[in-house]
């Protein structure tokens, strides 16, 4: 197992400036290809790539499930589909009742929905799930805690998806299935008294090669100078 800087010998890394990779690093989910195979080896390389982030205190706190077993892939995904269909179209604040005032962003909205879809139907025949989990648990309202501690593994699983993406690897940060935790933690083993998952991600090479800026307003409407 990786015990220091990424060894990148076994992964080329794409040719991407880093003005590029912040800017055009998109949640993959109509572009997952399901029929190629992740290479344990990059994965374990993009895990070293995302310890490098910066570290609370410089405590691991930290760790990765990498689920490649297509049974398990299978029950995680069967479980993402449930709580799609039962949670997600029924959000009073989900993409499915949300109204934008703004067509550009009205019709970026609907892409996103249209991929959430795509995503929820296709889950459990991703290559591989990637479940970042935080250790020790967070202790229940103890919020100051989360602040200081998930700010630390926000970061480093960051670091995983852009380490993924200069390898050709898609990934998608999503919270579906944490009202199911314990039910994903029966199926790779996790205590769910010791360790907190923050998200799920699946990860799969991505067909395609272009990958662009998303429209956002322009910055000056979400800057306050000195004051809100």
């Amino acid at each position: 197992m990786a015990t220091g800087p990424a060894d990148t010998s076994g992964s080329a890394l794409g040719h991407i400036g880093a003005h590029e990779l912040i800017t055009t690093t998109r949640a993959v989910r109509l572009r997952l290809d399901l029929e190629r195979d992740v290479d344990p080896r990059v994965l374990e390389d993009c895990v070293a790539d995302a310890l490098q982030a910066p570290q609370g205190s410089n405590l691991m706190r930290t760790e990765f499930v990498i689920v490649r077993d297509p049974e398990r892939i299978a029950a995680i995904g069967a479980i993402y589909r449930e709580e799609f269909d039962d949670f997600y179209r029924t959000s009073e604040t989900g993409l499915f009742n949300r109204v934008d005032a703004d067509p550009r962003h009205a019709a970026q909205s609907r892409r996103t929905r249209d991929s959430a879809e795509h995503l929820a139907a296709v889950m459990s025949r991703v290559p591989a799930i990637v479940i970042p989990c935080l250790t020790p648990r967070l202790a229940e309202g103890d919020v100051l805690a989360a602040k200081h501690r998930l700010g630390t593994v926000y970061p480093t699983v960051w670091n995983f998806m852009l380490a993924a993406r200069l390898r050709g690897l898609g990934t998608c940060w999503t919270g579906m299935t944490l009202g199911r935790e314990d039910d994903v933690a029966r199926i790779v083993g996790i205590d769910p008294a010791a360790v907190e998952q923050v998200c799920v991600i699946p990860v799969a090479h991505h067909t395609g090669t272009s990958f662009r800026q998303a429209w956002r307003p322009p910055a000056e409407e979400f800057i306050h100078w000195d004051t809100w």
